[in-house]
Formats: C-alpha cells, sequence, structure tokens
C-alpha cells in the first residue's frame, strides 16, 4: 500500500509552521501595546469570546467573498467587536491593532523544528502539495515567510481556489494537477474534519498529525494513522527519515483554533 504513494500533500498552518503559537504571542503583544487600559487576560478573553460568533459569519455571504481574497476586513472587525466589548469603540484603534496583530503574526511565524527537513526528504520522491485553508494574501505571505514555495509542485489556497477543505474538489483539484490516482495520495495535517476527513472522503490515504495529544473524536472516516511529529511521515512511508534527533514535541495548548 505505502509503496504506491506517489504524492504527498500537507496542510500549512499548525502542520508545518507554528502558526497558533505565533498568532497568540502576536496577539497579546498587539493588546498590550495598545494600553486599553484592562488587564491583557480581560481582553484576550474579549477576543475569544467574540469568535466564537464571528467565526460562523465569516463563512455567510456578507464576509467570505472579502475574507478569501484578505484577511484585513474581518480582522479588523473582530477587533471592532473585541474593543465594543471592552467599551472602548474605537474605529481608527480598530485598526491600528488589527494590522500591528497582523504584522507580528508574521515576524513571529516559524517552522516546526523537523518541517524543512523533512520536505528535503520527500522533494523529488514524490509529487508535492500544500493545500491550505484562508484568505489569499495571508497564505500566500505565510509561504513566502517561511521560505518553502520551491518545496511543492502545487500549492492550493482556499483563497484563490475559492473552496476550501474539507471539499473534495479541493482534493481532486491536487490530485489532478499531480496525474495521479486517488489511492495513490497521501495527505498529512492537524485538523481531524477538514484534513483528515476531507482526504479520506475524497478516496485519498491521510495521517493526522496531533502535536497536542488532542482526543480522538472517534467519526468515521479515521486517520491510516496518528503521528505527532513530521519525521513519522517518511517511517510510514517506508523511506529513511532525514538525520538528527527526534524532534520535540511543542507545549499543549487548548485547542483555541481561533485565527486570521
Amino acid at each position: 500500500m505505502k509503496q504506491n504513494i506517489k504524492a504527498v500533500c500537507f496542510d500549512l498552518d499548525d502542520t508545518l509552521c507554528a502558526y497558533w503559537d505565533a498568532s497568540r504571542k502576536a496577539l497579546w503583544q498587539a493588546l498590550d501595546e495598545a494600553e486599553l487600559g484592562v488587564d491583557p487576560q480581560r481582553a484576550f478573553d474579549a477576543w475569544k469570546s467574540v469568535f466564537q460568533t464571528f467565526s460562523k459569519e465569516v463563512k455567510t455571504d456578507r464576509w467570505y467573498e472579502r475574507y478569501l481574497v484578505s484577511g484585513e476586513p474581518t480582522r479588523t472587525e473582530h477587533l471592532r467587536r473585541t474593543l465594543r466589548l471592552l467599551d472602548r469603540e474605537d474605529e481608527r484603534l480598530a485598526k491600528s491593532i488589527a494590522a500591528r496583530y497582523a504584522e507580528l503574526r508574521n515576524e513571529y511565524l516559524e517552522l516546526f523544528p523537523e518541517a524543512k527537513q523533512t520536505l528535503q526528504q520527500l522533494k523529488g520522491r514524490y509529487c508535492m502539495c500544500l493545500i491550505t485553508n484562508g484568505p489569499a494574501d495571508i497564505q500566500r505571505q505565510e509561504v513566502e515567510t517561511l521560505g518553502i514555495k520551491g518545496f511543492f509542485d502545487h500549492i492550493l489556497i482556499e483563497g484563490e481556489m475559492k473552496l476550501g477543505k474539507p471539499d473534495a474538489a479541493i482534493f481532486e483539484a491536487a490530485r489532478t494537477g499531480c496525474g495521479y490516482e486517488a489511492h495513490e495520495m497521501l495527505f498529512v495535517g492537524n485538523a481531524f474534519e477538514q484534513d483528515v476527513q476531507g482526504a479520506k472522503n475524497a478516496g485519498w490515504h491521510a495521517l493526522w498529525l496531533n502535536r497536542v495529544d488532542t482526543q480522538n473524536p472517534g467519526t468515521y472516516p479515521q486517520p491510516d494513522a496518528e503521528i505527532t511529529h513530521l519525521f513519522e511521515v517518511c517511517d510510514w512511508l517506508g523511506i529513511e527519515r532525514p538525520p538528527g534527533p527526534e524532534p520535540p514535541l511543542p507545549p499543549k495548548h487548548a485547542a483555541d483554533n481561533w485565527r486570521r
């Protein structure tokens, strides 16, 4: 089975790079620099509270078309609502914090320690794809910041494709680009529903990258295997790992998936 794999595709955020950590650090700093006159934890909690409702709105007709092109409109609206909860409605301040947050997040964004070595090990052996959800501008900037464009034969971004995971159509676009059959495709990602189940429902193989010991929801389809770091992709494929020690696991955070 593994010998038949001809293409390996990856998710980006929190699979190849530590997006959550960069986002959290950037948001705390941006809120702190704004000198809102409230406890930083309160401001952070207000942000997360807004996310609980606004994240659903982002996918509606009111916001989605703009979100696909740029993360700025929804990022700024998120800050407007956060400030409203803190009794600090201020349009200029919302835009300022949103811009600073985006700047800092890009500055702090880093690949996981084993990501580049893993990509180097796979490049040339397999057709390589990156399939990532998010606005076109943010995702392209991340690829540029991380310096990983050259590893991939195909890069499919939700904002550019106008559809994202777990939609089977985006997996089909990657498969067609590589020119292989579904059973010859492998996807590696951290999001159980979007990455693992999206790929499996498209007829692919899928590895669930579970760095932070998230509980398996038990729903089907299930991944072909669960891994904790990217060197294990090589193990599953039956090829040699890159040289060096096993990568350390990141700190175990709560699965707060507030983003953009």
